[in-house]
């Protein structure tokens, strides 16, 4: 009855384990989607600036102030923006290894569940093998204690 305590325990604290990699796991994931959505919105906002930049610069044929950094920032934001897009697949594949290697956990503990249930059933057949008497006349099997064989009538004695 221990044992089944144990293993409860333990299966139980597997499972906090799970919870809470799966409940950071989600939090970085969140933070990650707010720092995307501010870089996207400030994007957004550059081009829009520059936008009105080469605007000025064709109605008014000067050259605007400014316009040199704001390329340079959006090109700092795309940057970014890729960044968190590699970080977020680099996750990705940790998680497809992590998986991979609890699957083939997971087989290797059921390979070694068959090859047990395989030799029970090994020796569960070779115990009931023990038990039966063969007809001599017709090759059938029977339990032990059958004194004649119900298919030819040969006695089995």
């Amino acid at each position: 009855m221990s044992d089944f305590f144990d293993r409860l325990t333990s299966k139980g604290k597997e499972l906090f384990a799970t919870a809470k990699d799966t409940a950071n796991d989600l939090l970085e994931k969140g933070k990650d989607k707010a720092e995307e959505l501010k870089l996207g919105h400030d994007l957004n906002e550059t081009f829009t600036k520059i936008g009105e930049l080469f605007f000025e610069r064709e109605v008014n044929g000067t050259e605007p102030e400014g316009l040199t950094e704001l390329i340079d920032k959006a090109k700092e934001i795309k940057a970014g923006l890729a960044e968190l897009a590699k970080k977020a697949e680099e996750a990705a594949a940790a998680k497809a290894a992590e998986a991979a290697a609890r699957a083939e956990q997971a087989a290797s503990v059921v390979e070694e569940a068959v090859e047990a249930v395989e030799e029970k059933a090994e020796a569960v057949a070779e115990a009931v093998e023990e038990e039966m008497v063969v007809c001599p006349v017709c090759g059938a099997k029977f339990p032990k204690g059958t004194e004649t064989c119900p298919i030819c009538g040969a006695s089995l004695q």
